[in-house]
């Protein structure tokens, strides 16, 4: 992508046994989605259930975070694909205005 335009960044929280697909699921639109950043995470709250035993012992579950610099109209059509594939409770997504994008070089 020669001329980049980021005005908005979508962040993905949901399990981390989504991980894979959720990822191979983004690669598949690069319509939509240029790139991304992935972060392990650990989540707390009804939106978060307690799978294995380790994560009962802890109290916490195993997420990941995956963040994506967007044009702002790419989002819902983003969105609405993502919604159809994965019909799961423990996915959210929110999106937050990016004021700035630049690069070091």
């Amino acid at each position: 992508m020669s001329e980049e335009r980021y005005d908005c960044m979508l962040t993905l929280a949901l399990p981390a046994a989504l991980e894979e697909e959720v990822l191979e699921h983004l690669q598949a639109h690069p319509e939509w989605v240029s790139g991304f950043s992935v972060v392990a995470a650990e989540g707390f709250g009804a939106g978060a259930p307690l799978e294995s035993a380790l994560e009962q012992v802890r109290g916490r579950a195993r997420r990941r975070l995956v963040t994506l610099l967007l044009d702002a109209r790419h989002v819902e059509p983003l969105v609405a694909s993502l919604r159809a594939d994965f019909r799961s409770p423990h996915m959210a997504y929110w999106v937050t205005p990016l004021t700035a994008f630049g690069r070091f070089a």
